[in-house]
């Protein structure tokens, strides 16, 4: 079994979440999102996108039709991935609570509870999109978390006189690409990715 599993480190903002959600999309109409996002953010992501698919949103906020689950115990949130992944057949899993996970459980556990995911969620059938802010954790721990995921992209933003400027850069290699920088763009909370290299990392994370 493949174990192309994405992640996306990014600078701070909502450009991030909205970009993950984008490429877990892209690769299946059914999600799981283990999410600390604001509800206000999480709807305003999902609705900025031609979305038609399940989603079911595991949150540490209780909201509506959320499913919430306390973070400071790992076990329950593994019980809630594996309920949400029940019936569910080539899904997405967007996971963007690493760094409540790093600040509340030390990196050990948190390190271990990511490994035990990725295992689960492949046994299930479907692949893991996981998200860390930049300067939200340590380099050290940074790094260690990049290491069980076969690609690593990152998203740069910058503040320019004419606005943000948002950039991808994909520091794993993928298919033929001619280079490791591409621009983003941003209308609302809609972040979108040349059409090509959406397509080429969607293959790749197939393969």
């Amino acid at each position: 079994m493949a174990e192309s599993d994405l992640l996306l480190i990014s600078d701070p903002g909502f450009e991030g979440s909205s970009l993950l959600f984008n490429l877990a999309a892209s690769y299946s109409s059914n999600i799981i999102w283990l999410a600390a996002e604001p509800p206000a953010v999480i709807e305003s992501i999902v609705s900025s996108y031609d979305f038609n698919g399940e989603l079911k949103v595991i949150s540490a906020k209780q909201w509506k039709s959320y499913s919430f689950v306390n973070i400071l115990n790992l076990n329950e949130i593994s019980i809630a991935i594996s309920r949400a992944g029940e019936n569910l057949n080539d899904f997405a899993l967007i996971f963007t609570i690493i760094p409540e996970l790093l600040l509340i459980h030390g990196l050990e556990k948190t390190y271990l509870f990511i490994i035990n995911t990725l295992w689960k969620i492949h046994n299930q059938g479907g692949l893991t999109f996981a998200l860390m802010t930049k300067g939200a954790q340590s380099k050290r721990e940074e790094v260690m978390v990049s290491r069980p995921f076969s690609f690593l992209l990152r998203l740069q933003r910058k503040l320019t006189e004419s606005g943000w400027v948002r950039n991808i850069i994909v520091e794993s290699p993928i298919g033929d690409l001619d280079k490791d920088i591409y621009p983003l763009s941003v209308e609302g909370y809609k972040v979108e990715l040349p059409e090509h290299l959406k397509n080429k990392i969607i293959e790749a994370i197939r393969s």
